[in-house]
C-alpha cells in the first residue's frame, strides 16, 4: 500500500468517527434502598455530577421488596448493556443470577457493610470515585458458582458464618461492630457439626470444622479473606475449613485472616474442586454471599466457568 493510499485511508476514518459518534452505552442502576448504612437518596445526584453524559445513557431505579432486584435485572437483559448493582453482596447477587450466561455486563457500585466482591476486585469503596470509575472500565469474563441450583458470586458457607450471617440478617444495625460480636458470640457457643465431603466425585474428607467456606472470590467482606489462593477466573471453587482454634490462638488465626495469610495457620485447609458434595446430619442454614438461606442436608456445589460479564478497572486506571 502507497504511503498516500494510507493517508486517505486514516483520514476517511477519523471523518466518519467524527460524523458518526460512537453509540452511548445503556446502563441502568439498580439501588438498594436498605443496603449498608449509607443514605442512598442522593444518588441520582452522584451519578449526574460523576457519569459523562456524552458516553452513557441511564435509568436509575431504586428495589422495593427482596427479589425486586432480580426482577429488575432479568427485565433489562437485552435493553441495556450495563446494569449496575449498587448495594452490599447480597445485592449484587440479587442483580448477577438475572446477567448470568447472557451478553448484558455487571457494574458493581459498593455501597453495603462488607462489600466483598468489591474489595475481591480491588474497586473503590468510595461511591463517587466508584461511579466514576465506570468509565475507565474494561469487561472481562468471571466464573459464578452455584449450591443446589441457586447461583452465587463470592462465597457460600455452611457453620460459623452461616449462623452469623443469620444473626447478622435479623439486627437492623449494619456494619462491622455488630458483626464482629455476632461471630466472636458465635466462636464461644456454636457446637460444631459433622460432615462428610467429596471433591470431583473422588476425594472423601470427613471433619467437624468451625465453618466450612465454597470460595469464588477470595474474602467474606470487611477484609476477612477466608480463601487467600481464590481466583475468580480459575475455573475451581476453593473449599476453605477451619478449626475451632484455643482461645489462645484466636486473635493470632483472626489477624491471619484479615491479612490474607490464613493459609498459614495450622487450623486452616484449603482444597480446589470443581464439584463440592456435603452431606451433614440435618437440614441447616447456609450463608450465600451474606445472606442467610435454609437448605437441605446435602448440599451440591459446582462452578460455572467464565459465566459472568463484569466491569473491572482498566490496567492503566
Amino acid at each position: 500500500m502507497r504511503i498516500e493510499d494510507a493517508k486517505v485511508i486514516f483520514f476517511c476514518i477519523f471523518a466518519f468517527s467524527i460524523i458518526v459518534p460512537m453509540p452511548k452505552k445503556r446502563i441502568l442502576f439498580i439501588v438498594n434502598p436498605i443496603s449498608g448504612n449509607k443514605a442512598k437518596q442522593n444518588f441520582p445526584d452522584r451519578v449526574a455530577r460523576c457519569l459523562d453524559s456524552a458516553d452513557f445513557d441511564y435509568e436509575i431505579v431504586f428495589t422495593a421488596h427482596a427479589g425486586h432486584a432480580t426482577e429488575l435485572a432479568e427485565e433489562a437483559v437485552g435493553r441495556y448493556d450495563i446494569v449496575a448493582a449498587v448495594g452490599g453482596d447480597g445485592t449484587i447477587n440479587e442483580v448477577a443470577r438475572s446477567l448470568i450466561g447472557t451478553e448484558t455486563a455487571l457494574a458493581v457500585i459498593p455501597y453495603g457493610s462488607g462489600n466483598g466482591l468489591a474489595r475481591s476486585l480491588h474497586l473503590p469503596l468510595r461511591t463517587d470515585k466508584a461511579i466514576t470509575l465506570l468509565q475507565n472500565s474494561e469487561i472481562q469474563r468471571i466464573d459464578t458458582a452455584t449450591i443446589n441450583g441457586t447461583p452465587y458470586i463470592s462465597v457460600a458457607g455452611i457453620g460459623l458464618d452461616a449462623q452469623t450471617a443469620y444473626d447478622f440478617s435479623r439486627d437492623p444495625r449494619r456494619g462491622f461492630l455488630p458483626y464482629s460480636q455476632y461471630a466472636l458470640a458465635n466462636y464461644l457457643h456454636f457446637k460444631e457439626e459433622r460432615y462428610t465431603l467429596i471433591f470431583d466425585g473422588q476425594t472423601t474428607l470427613e471433619c467437624s470444622p468451625l465453618l466450612i467456606t465454597f470460595a469464588n472470590a477470595n474474602q467474606f467482606g470487611y477484609h476477612a479473606i477466608i480463601a487467600p489462593q481464590a481466583s475468580l477466573q480459575d475455573g475451581l471453587i476453593d473449599t476453605c475449613i477451619l478449626n475451632r482454634p484455643t482461645l489462645l490462638q484466636a486473635p493470632d488465626t483472626a489477624l491471619k485472616m484479615m491479612a490474607g495469610r490464613l493459609d498459614h495457620s495450622r487450623y486452616f485447609t484449603e482444597i480446589k474442586a470443581q464439584h463440592i458434595q456435603v452431606k451433614r446430619s440435618q437440614e441447616g442454614v447456609v450463608n450465600i454471599d451474606g445472606e442467610p438461606v435454609m437448605m437441605p442436608a446435602t448440599l451440591d456445589i459446582r462452578i460455572v466457568p467464565e459465566s459472568l460479564r463484569i466491569l473491572i478497572p482498566t490496567l492503566n486506571t
